[in-house]
């Protein structure tokens, strides 16, 4: 329980940090689903941060589905270690976004991957 708190309050306490600054690295909100039906997104929170190491929590739709997990970017190189959703089945919705492992940030664009390193799409920044 004592980690948890830490855990909580460390993660508040990066939050409250970087949100003074502009938006760098994968941290944001990517998607113009945000807070709309059917639209894929991704909110990426810092949670650590160590020379050019970053690590943190993720929020999303796959457009249908929950999204929540993990992420970490080591050297430039993105993955989503833990992504899991719900599994409700929705018509007229390509799910593409829960089948993502990995990615990579260029600019204002979140370039998403797959198991084999396939590209399966990609999200702009929204903030």
């Amino acid at each position: 329980m004592k980690r948890i708190a830490a855990l909580a309050g460390g993660l508040l306490l990066a939050l409250s940090i970087s949100s003074c600054g502009a938006a760098t690295g994968p941290v944001g909100t990517w998607g113009e689903g945000y807070n709309t039906d059917k639209q894929p997104y991704l909110e990426l929170a810092l949670g650590q941060e160590q020379d050019a190491n970053q690590a943190g929590f993720l929020t999303g739709s796959d457009g249908c589905n929950r999204l929540s997990g993990q992420w970490l970017m080591v050297e430039g190189e993105l993955t989503f270690p833990q992504l899991g959703g719900t599994q409700m089945k929705c018509a007229d919705t390509d799910s593409w976004l829960s089948r993502a492992t990995g990615g990579s940030v260029s600019g204002d664009v979140l370039t998403v991957t797959d198991t084999s390193g396939a590209v399966i799409g990609t999200l702009d920044r929204r903030n």
